[in-house]
């Protein structure tokens, strides 16, 4: 990630440097400007990166957290899940009639 931030600021740096050497002319002012306007939409774009890459790291290992408790609470024989699976498959039952 720092070496991404190192784009920005060698960009600063150089507009910082045109605006200094060259600021008597008007298209190296407005050059300038358009370049720190440049690097100002790179560093908000740089920060919703960082945010999104926390956020896919923090979802990946609270999947990771989910699926070994998952794999921990799953019963060895298995005869549970089929009987809840038989239950949930079966064929509906007719209605009752009313004595």
């Amino acid at each position: 990630m720092l070496r991404l931030a190192a784009v920005p600021v060698a960009l600063v740096l150089a507009g910082a440097a045109v605006v200094l050497l060259m600021s008597d002319s008007t298209a190296a002012t407005a050059a300038a400007m358009a370049l720190l306007g440049v690097v100002a939409v790179g560093v908000v774009s740089l920060a919703f990166l960082a945010v999104g890459r926390s956020e896919d790291r923090e979802r990946a290992a609270a999947e990771a957290a989910r699926a070994e408790a998952e794999a921990e609470a799953e019963p060895q024989n298995g005869s549970a899940d089929r009987d809840a699976l038989a239950l949930e498959r079966r064929r509906p039952l007719p209605p009752r009639r009313g004595h």
